[in-house]
């Protein structure tokens, strides 16, 4: 299975081309203060513009704490596959160090922005002000995780297979933000439609237990779907203009499946599905992405746009994240 090859959006409309490119009409006129965007975000967004803003709003300082009450026997309880809930786990954990500058060992740290550890390179703090860098809370708006899909068979790595994983490490990470922040609200933006099904479909399957307990763990009457009032997976274009708390990018593709990659690194797609995270964007993506041929970049616009996504890469706090296919399709996760 490929996904679709669309003329210009994935969309929903003819006018989804026009209202993701803006129009030529009139003026432009563009404000310098941002009150939705976290100042690393706000950064790093400002970089496509031409005048850059300033972010009025700080981090929740409380985000680092909640994310450590995430529960080990989460996978477990709300039935996503184990080595998928528990590397969501530890990348959260990892992240919620960061911010209570505690050590940490999983996650490479940015080579431009925000960062106190010991391991980053003094010249990734050097714009800091010595009062940030005394603040106990380390705002952390922007995370990656490079996702790649393996098979004892190459053929086997094609795109329906990768387009189940990656949606199983959606659902991982909308279940245990939302197990530890249930109020929040959560978007989960992808390029393609048959991205946005496959998520659809496993969170529809994934449930949370109403007590803790092991026995009631057990009980299938116990469960409750996990709850989707907070919750939107959507198209890109049919986000736009909308925010929410947490945003999961979901920009990944496997080795063998010949998507035009150059659809994947508009500059302007990128930045609609980034800039929707009030608190945090967490980008999926993978090496065919983050290091496309050569070809690929010969057209100016893909260009622009992975130089856009390379800016990010640049400045999130990242970790690698393997799936064996085999194993994942012998545990049923057929959606």
């Amino acid at each position: 299975m490929r996904p679709p090859a669309p003329t210009a959006y994935d969309g929903e409309g003819p006018s989804s081309q026009g209202s993701l490119e803006g129009s030529s009409q009139g003026s432009i006129v563009q404000l310098t203060e941002n009150f939705r965007l976290n100042p690393d975000l706000g950064e790093f967004i400002s970089t496509i513009y031409r005048r850059s803003f300033k972010p009025q709003k700080a981090q929740e300082r409380e985000l680092g704490k909640f994310f450590q009450t995430i529960r080990p026997q989460l996978g477990q309880d709300i039935g996503i596959p184990l080595g998928i809930a528990d590397a969501i786990r530890h990348f959260l954990l990892a992240l919620s160090n960061v911010m209570q500058r505690k050590p940490q060992e999983l996650l490479l740290p940015p080579t431009i922005g925000q960062a106190d550890d010991p391991s980053v390179p003094a010249s990734s703090m050097d714009h800091l002000s010595s009062k940030a860098l005394d603040e106990p809370h380390l705002p952390v708006s922007l995370a990656m995780i490079q996702l790649e899909t393996t098979a004892s068979r190459l053929e086997s790595t094609g795109y329906e297979g990768h387009v189940r994983a990656e949606a199983a490490v959606a659902a991982a990470l909308v279940a245990s933000i939302q197990s530890c922040m249930p109020e929040a609200s959560i978007f989960v933006a992808t390029p393609y439609r048959v991205q946005r099904q496959a998520v659809r479909n496993i969170l529809k399957k994934t449930h949370f237990p109403h007590s803790p307990s092991d026995a009631t763990r057990r009980m299938k009457l116990s469960e409750t779907p996990i709850s989707m009032k907070n919750v939107t997976v959507d198209t890109i274009e049919r986000l736009q203009g909308a925010e929410a708390a947490f945003v999961i990018c979901l920009f990944s593709i496997p080795p063998s499946a010949g998507v035009d990659v150059s659809f994947l690194l508009e500059r302007r797609r990128l930045n609609v599905a980034i800039s929707r995270a009030k608190t945090l964007c967490i980008l999926v993506t993978s090496s065919e992405v983050l290091r496309p041929a050569i070809r690929v970049l010969t057209n100016e616009g893909t260009a622009k746009g992975y130089a856009f996504l390379k800016g990010f890469a640049e400045r999130a706090w990242s970790t690698g994240l393997s799936i064996n296919l085999d194993a994942f399709e012998t545990a049923g996760h057929l959606f």
